[in-house]
């Protein structure tokens, strides 16, 4: 075997490794949603009905989702008179995406 036939012998062994190196498991399989707050009081959020964390007036949350359908809910903390804001939605999270909810 000559110098050109082994090198080109190395070049395909190595594309055939990193071809089988390559699995599933590589995708994306969560998305994260930035949740917006644009009241000037703070919001509980909750997701899937777990309390997850209060988010301050004017100011936003990321947090990474598992693909799928989630639930999510932004209770108001504080500067209600009665009853606080309450504001419910559904999120459909898709791999590898940016998903993004503003509440009030």
């Amino acid at each position: 075997m000559n110098k050109v036939q082994q090198i080109f012998s190395l070049i395909i062994i190595s594309c055939i490794i990193l071809l089988c190196s390559c699995n599933k498991e590589d995708e994306c399989l969560d998305a994260t949603v930035r949740f917006t707050n644009t009241s000037d009081h703070p919001y509980n959020l909750f997701i899937d009905g777990a309390f997850q964390k209060e988010i301050a007036g004017n100011s936003f949350f990321e947090l990474d989702l598992l693909e799928g359908e989630h639930s999510a809910r932004a209770e108001q903390v504080s500067g209600f008179i009665l009853f606080p804001t309450v504001k419910e939605t559904t999120l459909n999270v898709f791999g590898c995406q940016e998903v993004g909810w503003v509440f009030p």
